[in-house]
């Protein structure tokens, strides 16, 4: 952005032409501006000599004689009429003003020039625009302007309007319309393509292939739009359970409200639990396992958030070890259970445990390697296991990543993540596991945010995290990302802050923190009835 120097005069290569030596200041060697002369007729940009007169010397540059302001005097008048007679460009070339003028009408010029830089004055924005812009951006570009909804006739946020009630229903109505098109167009697609190749089986079978991946995405687009409309409806809320304060295993539960942006203390669990793991499964809670402060538990309690007066209940379902830094994950009618560490020594089991009666454990598979505060997804069938450490020592933190196929009861080491990684949050997005913070082998506490493509091993780095965190807890519903709490330990902070990132606009967001300060809880997802 060109702006006007405080001091000195007009850069030469400003000019049309190539400027004579004897309009040039000899302290800036630039071209004269507001000139003054010595009594010796040697002449200066006025800013330049009082300038030189302050921090240097009381003399003239050129010839050295006793020189002071009061002893400078105006240029004669044809010095002054060459300088006024030379073509200039504007302040503003470089943001695009291509006019040529004489020198002296320069400043007349600069003040109505249409690409002098200014502010955007809609509330929030702090864009820097051309004058001559300003009225399109402010009315018609800014992401801060108001709208009016042309539903409910309600001023909304330009940038906030696509969770706004309206939109978010005619985006709904919109694409339930688009599906029942699309199963239209591919049901006769289909009828007329066989009557007219059924002889051609490739061809059909890569054509039915391409719909069957064009209805899964739109079901996908379908069931991500209609999880963040429970989201931001409250239809849904966000559940955290137990965890640590750095001096007590938690036995409180809170839960987050969208519309209100604030947290609620729920019912306590009856037991502290520091590294816990929750699911969901039916209308239950279920949270599992963890550190109570004086032993590791292999119990676990539900919660029925339908019921009129929530109260945890002691579950008949037992996990098979008592450890802490384990995952559970739900599947059809089964719990996924991996690693996990009891005292010293961190398991390398995956175990299934039936959800219906008799409430039946089992072991799975043994994994290549203990494992410990890890993540775990079930990604197209697959127990996939991600990071973590081997035993409770940083040191034998680890970035291999094995996947569990349940129907062929094989375990294989899948592409390692680019950096070992242990006490991260993390979720599952399609075909990808996203980790969040964490600590590396070295002890530092990361704001990386890190997707795994399952499918082909490939690496994306996300935006990062506004803090740094590790044994935070994190949900997904749609394409947002909600991370809560955890523990710098480079500051040794416990944290309460909440950060939110839409996957459309890959801006971490603040909301409202947690009412307890905690790490290594754990969160989940829970509709409302």
């Amino acid at each position: 952005m060109a702006r006007r120097r405080s001091f000195g005069g007009y850069e030469e290569e400003r000019f049309q032409n190539e400027v004579d030596s004897t309009l040039l200041c000899p302290i800036c060697r630039n071209v004269l501006k507001d000139p003054v002369q010595c009594p010796n007729e040697h002449y200066c940009c006025r800013s330049c000599i009082v300038k030189h007169l302050h921090e240097n010397s009381e003399t003239c540059p050129t010839c050295q004689q006793h020189l002071t302001e009061e002893t400078l005097s105006k240029p004669p008048r044809l010095l002054t009429n060459m300088l006024h007679n030379l073509k200039i460009r504007c302040d503003h070339a470089k943001r695009g003003c291509q006019e040529l003028m004489k020198l002296e009408f320069l400043d007349r010029h600069v003040k109505s020039c249409g690409y002098s830089p200014t502010r955007c004055t809609n509330p929030g924005c702090s864009q820097v625009i051309n004058q001559h812009e300003k009225e399109r951006h402010e009315n018609e570009l800014c992401h801060f302007r108001m709208v009016v909804c042309d539903d409910c006739k309600q001023q909304v946020l330009r940038k906030s309007s696509r969770v706004h009630p309206c939109f978010m229903r005619k985006e709904m109505d919109d694409l339930v319309k688009d599906m029942r098109e699309v199963k239209l167009i591919q049901e006769e697609f289909t009828r007329n393509l066989m009557d007219q190749v059924a002889r051609q089986n490739d061809v059909v079978d890569d054509l039915c292939h391409r719909m069957n991946n064009m209805k899964a995405e739109m079901e996908w687009n379908a069931k991500e739009a209609s999880e963040r409309c429970d989201l931001f409806t409250g239809r849904s809320k966000i559940f955290v359970c137990g965890g640590g304060d750095g001096k007590y295993a938690l036995k409180s539960v809170e839960s987050f409200s969208w519309p209100e942006n604030s947290w609620t203390l729920e019912p306590a669990m009856k037991k502290g639990r520091s590294g816990p793991s929750a699911f969901v499964h039916e209308r239950q809670i279920y949270v599992s396992g963890g550190w109570t402060g004086a032993e590791y538990i292999d119990t676990i309690e539900s919660l029925n958030v339908d019921e009129e007066n929530l109260e945890w209940i002691q579950s008949p379902l037992k996990m098979p070890i008592k450890c802490q830094g384990h995952t559970m994950v739900s599947h059809e009618n089964s719990a996924i259970l991996t690693g996990g560490l009891d005292g010293d020594n961190a398991s390398d089991g995956i175990y299934e445990i039936k959800l219906n009666p008799p409430y039946t454990s089992k072991l799975l598979t043994q994994m290549p390697e203990p494992r410990y505060k890890h993540s775990c997804h079930i990604i197209d069938n697959q127990v996939v296991v991600v990071g973590g450490r081997t035993s409770k020592y940083l040191a034998g933190a680890k970035n291999t990543v094995y996947a569990y196929d349940m129907n062929n009861n094989e375990c294989k080491t899948l592409p390692p993540l680019p950096f070992p990684i242990t006490n991260m949050a993390s979720v599952s997005y399609k075909s990808n596991v996203i980790l969040i913070g964490g600590i590396n082998e070295k002890g530092q506490t990361l704001n990386s945010v890190v997707m795994y493509d399952v499918k082909t091993g490939k690496i994306k780095m996300l935006p990062c995290l506004n803090h740094k965190r590790s044994g935070s807890a994190a949900v997904i519903t749609g394409n947002v990302i909600i991370v809560m709490g955890g523990r710098d330990y480079e500051t040794v902070a416990f944290l309460n802050s909440v950060e939110y990132l839409d996957l459309s606009s890959n801006i971490w967001k603040e909301l409202s923190p947690m009412e307890a300060k905690r790490r290594k809880a754990t969160a989940v997802i829970k509709p409302i009835s």
